[in-house]
């Protein structure tokens, strides 16, 4: 006879850790979007203004994000003010620390970069505001100088994307679905993937399918899907071959949550999105869009659902993280 661990991550963590973990991804995978398309500025120089405008609306996505992800976080923690003695945490050998600081110079480096590229310079934000402007002018460095800021923001991107998942999957022997092996790469393919949708969405809506690097992001998007789709089999096959708890974690999740794993996480997040971007593929492949306006609209609308499917996508992947997650039994005979 065995006694569950009544305390699931689901009773005491709920959805708001879920959507902190979504928000989390999102914030990192939205700056290493838009900082690529700030590096290529310089390579694409038919697409600067374009490529510019992206990464400046990637860093306000990437700040909204780990603000608000960050807010959940630390009511949900039930001491707010706790947070003000973050200098305190100093143990290099935890993910919570190191989360932490991560989280902290993720945030004032995306938030500089937003300064940086929105205010004080032509063809920034569309609003004067003089002392943001002048504090820009006043911090701006050199642009090779911010381009390897840029650059180290992306390896920070990285650990904002993952630290999570490698937090959690410290109790896999525990909780089979947060696999140590597999689960720090899907919370990674997930990241990237929502990162280029939300930033290159925003973009289709705002400057148009073409000559943006839409196309491109894309496709790119596209293999990214694939790869979380394969590290997504991949845990499940790993969960159906395990152990009790992850043998009922795998059948909980097909019976109980077939919904949110077979229509959220697959059908809207991965499949969809792929399903239509060959269907856009086959639109530019049968006519040129820079005459066919009509075309290019459709193509412009599929583009932008995409995008929306793979964010709703990396969303419901959270939630199945939280939701679907079951405890080994604490008690046997």
């Amino acid at each position: 006879m065995s006694m569950v661990n009544p305390l699931l991550p689901a009773e005491f963590w709920g959805t708001s850790i879920g959507i902190y973990l979504f928000l989390g991804g999102l914030a990192g995978g939205a700056y290493i979007a838009g900082a690529v398309a700030d590096l290529l500025t310089t390579r694409q120089p038919d697409r600067k203004e374009s490529y510019f405008a992206t990464a400046r609306w990637s860093m306000v996505i990437a700040v909204a994000a780990i603000s608000i992800g960050g807010l959940l976080l630390v009511f949900h923690l039930g001491e707010p003010l706790n947070v003000l003695k973050f200098w305190l945490f100093t143990n290099s050998q935890s993910w919570m620390t190191i989360g932490i600081w991560v989280i902290i110079l993720f945030t004032a480096l995306a938030a500089l970069q937003a300064l940086w590229l929105g205010f004080g310079r032509e063809h920034g934000f569309p609003v004067d505001i003089g002392p943001i402007d002048s504090l820009a002018q006043v911090t701006r460095p050199s642009e090779s100088i911010r381009r390897a800021i840029t650059t180290f923001g992306i390896v920070i991107g990285v650990l904002l994307a993952v630290y999570t998942a490698l937090l959690i999957s410290a109790a896999g022997d525990i909780v089979p679905l947060w696999d140590q092996t597999w689960l720090p790469l899907l919370f990674l393919t997930s990241s990237l993937s929502i990162g280029i949708a939300a930033v290159f969405g925003l973009t289709v809506l705002t400057q148009g399918f073409l000559d943006t690097g839409v196309q491109e992001f894309s496709v790119a998007d596209d293999v990214i899907i694939l790869a979380e789709l394969g590290v997504l089999g991949v845990l499940m096959w790993t969960l159906k071959n395990g152990g009790p708890t992850a043998v009922e974690t795998f059948q909980y999740i097909m019976n109980d949550g077939w919904l949110l794993f077979w229509g959220g996480v697959v059908g809207v997040g991965l499949v969809g999105p792929l399903v239509l971007s060959g269907l856009l593929l086959g639109i530019e492949g049968r006519c040129d869009l820079h005459k066919n306006t009509i075309m290019c609209r459709r193509a412009t609308s599929i583009c932008a659902v995409k995008f929306g499917m793979v964010v709703v996508g990396g969303l419901m992947l959270r939630l199945l993280i939280i939701l679907g997650a079951l405890n080994v039994p604490i008690i046997g005979a």
